[in-house]
């Protein structure tokens, strides 16, 4: 059957009938090819187009969290490369933003003459002893299936939402009903 089929493939023409068939090459055209874009001329783009960058630039600008729609690129034809990532510095935050953040409160308890010696005796413990860490497996089911209906909603803005969003908000929440465990000794007193 190999055989048959490789009788019934049509052989290539002749090179001579291959260069008569060949189409003209089109005369250069005399008007001015339009020039590449500038490192400037990266700023005006509309938002949407897409941001060249590297792929280490790329790699890096994710795991340090800076959007890359944030820095300027300096490589041929306005590309972000590695350099301009570690160049970056995100832009201070405004003073109205700050203001509307609530002041972190503390209180300093006094410790007792007891209390110093266990905190004391605790601290000595972690140096001197061998420690050890608990884990534990969470279900996160709910909060991966939050997480992609949040991003859907902010992706027109160009923020992004990650797992540890999550986990540091459930975390301050957690500190917020339970201060005694956002508590941190520093000697003569405990401050909370």
């Amino acid at each position: 059957m190999a055989a048959n089929a490789a009788k019934e493939v049509p052989s290539p023409p002749p090179k001579e009938e291959k260069a008569a068939e060949a189409p003209k090459a089109p005369e250069p055209s005399k008007e001015p090819l339009p020039s590449p874009p500038s490192a400037g001329s990266k700023a005006e783009l509309p938002k949407g187009d897409r941001i060249f960058a590297s792929p280490i630039a790329k790699k890096i600008a994710l795991e340090r969290g800076i959007p890359l729609s944030k820095v300027k690129g300096t490589g041929p034809d306005g590309r972000i490369i590695r350099e301009d990532i570690e160049k970056y510095k995100p832009e201070p935050v405004s003073a109205d933003v700050t203001s509307s953040t609530p002041a972190a409160d503390y209180v300093d308890i006094p410790l007792s003459s007891m209390r110093r010696t266990i905190a004391s005796r605790l601290a000595e413990s972690k140096v001197q002893s061998p420690h050890y860490y608990v884990t534990v497996n969470i279900q996160m089911d709910k909060v991966l299936k939050l997480r992609e209906v949040f991003n859907k909603s902010l992706a027109e803005k160009g923020a992004k939402l990650s797992i540890n969003d999550f986990v540091v908000k459930a975390v301050a929440k957690a500190l917020e009903d339970v201060p005694e465990a956002n508590s941190a000794w520093l000697g003569d007193t405990i401050r909370q």
